[in-house]
């Protein structure tokens, strides 16, 4: 019995540990809150990523979408004159305000320049003269090409003048998405070009969307289309985040958008890692700075885009809080952009609120004070339940070290119980210790004798007889194991084994038929390994028996009946290194393994019968192919599906016997 504590200072054990623990519990707490409270605003900021990343991503959308129906009407109409283009766009212009321009390019061939702009005449509205920019910058007529893309129609009109007629095909820029437009069939996205508008240039997103006419007089079924041209959409990224995202969401953020795609119009020859293009930035609170600068790590924006993350060529956001920067991809058409929204120091001050974990704190404490001052009033009767506690867990200790006894002790019983019968005996017979005797319709039998294990005996030590003799049943026991059958018992150097009891299964005969076939194969290892010239004569009959426990003392599970003895009869009638089944068992087995008929033999008690040897599993079907195995000085024919890991070697190689 443990002894009793009366050291006057373990009275106060109890309360100073519920002191610590509550105080340690206060200040966990506290961290905790504290912690969820900065994750709190984490969470907010990366919702309002999120946030910010769809509505642009419905922006970019609806701006697409108005470059679509303006496409539509072209396509319906067949062309439309520069009036009924003017009105039909206007209104788009005036409710998107993030499209600078909406032009129309048509295809133009050589031919068409001639007839459409080499005429004179009163009627010269619709013409204009097909012009690109020299190297010096000047407007010039356009070269001789097979085909120009000319702007026809721009609006809105105002500060555009000097751009209609201008040849987009001669800009490598322009060129390249209108070639892109053309070969995809579907509108495609650059990325960032510089427009020029009224001798200025601005930062923008070209659109283009190639306009197709079906051919006049095509046959029923047939889907000919013709490039018309291309409306051509400018979006100006200027103000794009505040025309998109509006002014609240733009507050105490700075945002920027990237794109991931090198320049478009040199994609083949940009090399992999080179940096991305910043297409539009909203700073509340300047966080880039200049290259040039002393420690600064980042470069002016609108040339290429800061490695917010990783540092990326070099470049790098000056923020107090790198986790305190989110970014969202968007996706549109060809394009791939992220969007990156950095933490500025007045959102960090407003969103930071921590009067929760103080309050937690506090909370904590008092609490912990109430259980304190109550055990500091009750030490007395602490001590005697400690003491009381402390002789019970001896008495639990000494159960418990008693019931692991006795529980080892059974499994030792059980493993020695299964040893002798199968499970599903053995856990009827510790039910119910009555007589166990069931009836099965049909199983299949094994005997096995060990041919020439008699005279390896008389020849060595008996004790190099019994481990030969358990390093052989022993491998076979494993293979009984493996293929769920059950071994009976052995005799001397016989071996019985049955399948389909006590477990009824409706492929014992072929379990049986493998384990005959492995036992062979075993012993040929077993010859291999030791050097001996020992063959195995296996029975196998199925059919009917009675099977259960007998005896009172060294009880064993045995089986009872005719099956058992005509099982025998095949294996003392047999042949040393055959394997010898009745006209039952070859009848179940005839589809799926090989056997060679033996004849008519007479067995005792039993008279004439007619038995067979197996031979060997089929592999596939018969085949033209075909070889002959030897068998008792007689070559018989069998087809290539034979498996020479199941064919006894007494008749891969006569000479063995």
């Amino acid at each position: 019995m443990p002894n009793r504590k009366r050291l006057p200072w373990n009275r106060y054990l109890p309360a100073g540990i519920i002191l610590c623990f509550g105080v340690g519990m206060s200040v966990a707490s506290f961290a905790l809150v504290w912690n969820w409270e900065d994750r709190r605003r984490d969470y907010e900021f990366n919702s309002g990523i999120q946030q910010r990343a769809k509505m642009l991503q419905q922006h970019f959308k609806s701006d697409l979408e108005t470059i679509r129906t303006v496409g539509d009407f072209l396509t319906a109409s067949q062309g439309a004159s520069s009036s009924s283009f003017r009105q039909f766009v206007a209104r788009p212009l005036e409710r998107h305000a993030s499209i600078e321009a909406l032009a129309w390019i048509p295809r133009i061939t050589d031919d068409e320049r001639n007839d459409r702009f080499g005429k004179t005449g009163d009627d010269s509205s619709d013409r204009f003269e097909i012009r690109e920019r020299s190297k010096s910058g000047q407007l010039v007529p356009s070269p001789k090409q097979a085909e120009y893309f000319p702007i026809d129609y721009i609006e809105p009109a105002l500060g555009y003048e000097t751009a209609v007629g201008f040849n987009l095909a001669s800009s490598p820029t322009y060129s390249w998405v209108l070639s892109q437009a053309r070969k995809t069939g579907k509108m495609v996205v650059t990325g960032l070009v510089e427009w020029n508008k009224d001798r200025e240039t601005m930062p923008s997103l070209l659109v283009a969307l190639p306009i197709y006419y079906s051919e006049t007089g095509q046959s029923p079924g047939e889907n000919t289309q013709e490039l018309q041209g291309f409306i051509l959409g400018v979006l100006r990224l200027s103000d794009l985040f505040e025309v998109a995202l509006g002014k609240r969401e733009l507050r105490h953020t700075n945002i920027y958008l990237c794109d991931d795609n090198p320049n478009r119009a040199e994609v083949d020859t940009v090399p992999r890692g080179a940096p991305k293009s910043m297409l539009a930035i909203y700073e509340s609170e300047p966080m880039l700075v200049r290259a040039s600068e002393e420690n600064a790590l980042a470069i002016m924006a609108g040339s290429s885009c800061a490695g917010f993350a990783n540092q990326a060529y070099g470049q790098k956001l000056l923020v107090e809080e790198p986790e305190e920067i989110g970014s969202k991809s968007i996706r549109t058409e060809n394009s791939s952009w992220t969007l990156y929204v950095a933490a500025t120091s007045k959102y960090r001050q407003l969103q930071t609120k921590h009067w929760r974990s103080w309050s937690a704190l506090l909370i904590g404490l008092l609490w912990t004070s109430i259980p304190v001052t109550y055990l500091l009033t009750s030490l007395g009767r602490t001590a005697q339940i400690e003491n009381l506690a402390l002789e019970q867990a001896g008495q639990a200790e000494k159960l418990q070290r008693a019931f692991n006894q006795l529980a080892r002790e059974k499994g030792k019983s059980e493993r020695l119980l299964l040893n002798i019968l199968p499970k599903p005996i053995a856990d009827r017979l510790k039910q119910d210790p009555g007589i166990i005797a069931d009836s099965f319709p049909e199983v299949t039998v094994l005997f096995a004798d060990i041919v020439g294990f008699t005279k390896l005996a008389a020849r060595i030590e008996a004790r190099e007889v019994v481990k030969l003799l358990n390093e052989i049943f022993s491998a076979f026991d494993q293979i009984a194991v493996n293929l769920g059958l059950e071994k009976i018992k052995t005799i001397g150097d016989a071996y019985m084994v049955v399948g389909g009891l006590p477990v009824p299964r409706s492929d014992h005969t072929e379990a049986i038929a493998n384990m005959a076939l492995d036992m062979q194969e075993c012993i040929a290892q077993f010859d291999a390994t030791h050097r001996e010239s020992l063959s195995m004569r296996i029975g196998i009959h199925t059919g009917p028996v009675v099977a259960g426990v007998i005896g009172a003392n060294k009880f064993i599970y045995d089986l009872w009946g005719d099956t058992v003895n005509i099982a025998s009869r095949m294996e003392s009638h047999g042949i040393p290194g055959c394997i010898q089944v009745s006209t039952a068992t070859y009848e179940q087995l005839k589809d799926k393994y090989l056997f060679e008929e033996r004849g008519t033999i007479r067995v005792k008690g039993k008279g004439d019968m007619t038995v067979y040897l197996l031979v060997g599993k089929k592999i596939g079907g018969a085949s033209e192919n075909s070889r002959y195995l030897p068998s008792k000085g007689t070559w018989t024919k069998w087809n290539s599906g034979v498996d020479e890991s199941r064919v006894p070697i007494a008749l891969l190689n006569p000479s063995a016997n």
